[in-house]
């Protein structure tokens, strides 16, 4: 029974330990969270959905990829969609995009004007479960949090601390 317990207890530390782990790492190569706001991608992605993204160089970006862009109406609101043409020239880099649910592809032309652009590297179906805008930094403060808190736990009971 005691065994049982301290096996339990060794869980809870290993897996805290990989929750902080994990978010150290995601901050350390700058692998970003956004969630999904429109049905444009479907099936690939659903309203709701959290989407894991890094940065990399413009003069990677390829037909297919998954970009995250800024809205050439409003530069403050983000979209997500695939590269379905990239034209690159001496000076400058435009491409299209389309919506993997929409009919056509977008009607501008975005040019790519920063070094970097995000590109979705991973999708977490969650739209059933985030139905409103989280920030990046929110989820990164309740995996440690909730990491910490997981591992104080486990040291005091591994420890003896708390009382059967």
């Amino acid at each position: 029974m005691k065994r049982q317990r301290h096996i339990k207890d060794l869980s809870l530390i290993i897996c805290s330990l990989t929750f902080v782990l994990l978010a150290a790492y995601s901050l350390q190569n700058k692998i970003s969270l956004s969630m999904v706001t429109s049905r444009s991608m479907e099936p690939l992605m659903e309203a709701g959905d959290i989407v894991l993204s890094k940065q990399i160089q413009k003069q990677e970006i390829k037909r297919g990829d998954v970009l995250i862009l800024p809205l050439p109406q409003n530069r403050d609101l983000k979209y997500m969609h695939r590269v379905v043409e990239v034209n690159e020239e001496v000076s400058r880099t435009t491409i299209r995009t389309k919506g993997d649910s929409n009919p056509n592809p977008d009607k501008w032309l975005i040019e790519v004007i920063s070094p970097k652009v995000p590109k979705v590297i991973s999708v977490v179906k969650s739209g059933f479960v985030f139905s409103s805008r989280i920030g990046r930094e929110s989820i990164f403060a309740g995996l440690i949090g909730g990491s910490i808190l997981l591992f104080v736990l486990s040291l005091w009971r591994l420890l003896g601390l708390k009382k059967s």
